[in-house]
Formats: structure tokens, C-alpha cells, sequence
């Protein structure tokens, strides 16, 4: 039960630091001036066209949050805490591979 918890908990926490303007973008205008943009991580993946790493999250973490509240609930079945503990993982994996994707990421503003 510690773990389906832990998981709602994380899946939450996901999706908040996906929204956080935690990424500074610079750049240099021909007529000489700068500008510079929070952005979010989301932001950032929807200038690369890789919106998909999103709904992928998404997609993860319901099932996650589901088979989480199921196990809460009392059902019992090993089927249903082995797709809790696969999902939470692969939640974790995503999150961390749209964290590195929008790092790597740079618009161009010409």
C-alpha cells in the first residue's frame, strides 16, 4: 500500500516539475538587442516537435495512478501490483528521458 501511494505521490510531483519554469532560453536579435524566455519543460518539447514524450507520460501515469488506487482500494491480484510496478517505472523512465530532451533542447528564432 506504501508503494501505491508513493507512486500517486510521484506521478503528482511529475507533472508538477513538467510545468515549472525551470529553463532560461537567450537569444540574439539581428538589430542587436536579446530577449530571454522562462520556459517550461513542456514548453520547451513543444518548440522541438516532441510532444509525443508528453502524452507518452501521460498515458503511463494514468495507468500507473490507477492500478495504484486499485491496490488501495484491496484488490488483491499479482497481475494488478505487477502492472503498478511496471508502470511507476516506466513513469520514472519517461520523466527522466523528457527532462534530458528538453535540456538538449534549442530554438532558433530567424
Amino acid at each position: 500500500m506504501l508503494i501505491s501511494i508513493i507512486s500517486i505521490v510521484a506521478n503528482i510531483l511529475f507533472f508538477v516539475l513538467l510545468n515549472l519554469n525551470i529553463y532560461t532560453d537567450r537569444t540574439s536579435f539581428p538589430d542587436g538587442s536579446t530577449r530571454e524566455w522562462q520556459r517550461s519543460p513542456l514548453a520547451r518539447l513543444e518548440l522541438s516537435d516532441q510532444r509525443y514524450l508528453f502524452y507518452l507520460q501521460i498515458a503511463v501515469a494514468a495507468v500507473s495512478v490507477i492500478t495504484s488506487i486499485l491496490v488501495i482500494c484491496g484488490v488483491k491480484s499479482n497481475a494488478v501490483k505487477i502492472i503498478r510496478n511496471v508502470s511507476s517505472i516506466l513513469s520514472l523512465i519517461v520523466f527522466i528521458i523528457i527532462m534530458i530532451a528538453s535540456s538538449n533542447t534549442h530554438a532558433k528564432y530567424a
